[in-house]
Formats: C-alpha cells, structure tokens, sequence
C-alpha cells in the first residue's frame, strides 16, 4: 500500500487507488494519533483544513496515547491511497 501523501490535486489523486481519509490529532505541533474515515468531514485536504478543536471527552489511540478532556488540539484530514491505477 501506498500513501500518496499531501496531494490536493483531483488529477493526481485520481491516479491512486482510494481506500479513504484520516484524520491527523496533534497537540502543540506534536503527532498525537490518527483515525480513518471512509468519507471527508471537511472540504479542505491537508494543512489549509485544519480545524482546532477541545475534546469534550477523552480520545485514547491505539498506540495508547490520549487526548485528555478539556485539552485543546488541531486536526488534518489527509487521503488514503493504495496502488497506483
């Protein structure tokens, strides 16, 4: 499987396989987690799509870390590509 990294462009994306989207957590700039989703939940890919936002209750990942309620935190929504087509 391929990522096919921060790539906006519909004629670049169309060249890959689309498995879906995930979402990036950071808090202060640091990598904290990420979750797949199947559609988008904003229009914009990448930087220029970050929202901030404050959990409203605890967000724990799979490597363990979490996000604690309260906290406040940014997230960026990225394709997910597999083969090139």
């Amino acid at each position: 499987m391929l990522y096919c990294g921060i790539l906006t462009k519909t004629i670049i994306m169309s060249q890959f396989e689309k498995l879906g989207y995930f979402l990036e957590y950071m808090i202060d700039d640091k990598y904290i987690g990420s979750t797949i989703l199947e559609k988008p939940d904003r229009e914009e890919i990448g930087y220029y799509g970050r929202i901030d936002e404050v959990a409203t209750e605890d967000i724990i990942f799979s490597s363990k870390k979490k996000i604690k309620k309260g906290q406040a935190f940014h997230t960026r929504m990225y394709p997910l590509c597999g083969n090139k087509l």
